[in-house]
């Protein structure tokens, strides 16, 4: 089963921006995870329209089955 990591931000201009990291590791606390979420906010790395991203919103594991069928 493929597991992801759901990242929800705001940016300064109000439009969501969502940034998924694949296989996130199982024993990671939602006090890491909002660490972490911080952290990429204060780096100004990612902005949405010259906007960078101002708030924290959700996080959310996503499990999908997935069948490769080529």
């Amino acid at each position: 089963m493929a597991k992801t990591l759901q990242l929800q931000f705001e940016a300064a201009n109000g439009k969501n921006i969502t940034i998924s990291v694949d296989e996130p590791k199982e024993s990671l606390t939602s006090t890491e995870i909002q660490t972490g979420m911080n952290a990429i906010i204060s780096s100004n790395v990612f902005q949405l329209e010259g906007a960078p991203l101002a708030l924290a919103k959700t996080a959310k594991v996503v499990e999908q089955n997935v069948t490769t069928i080529i």
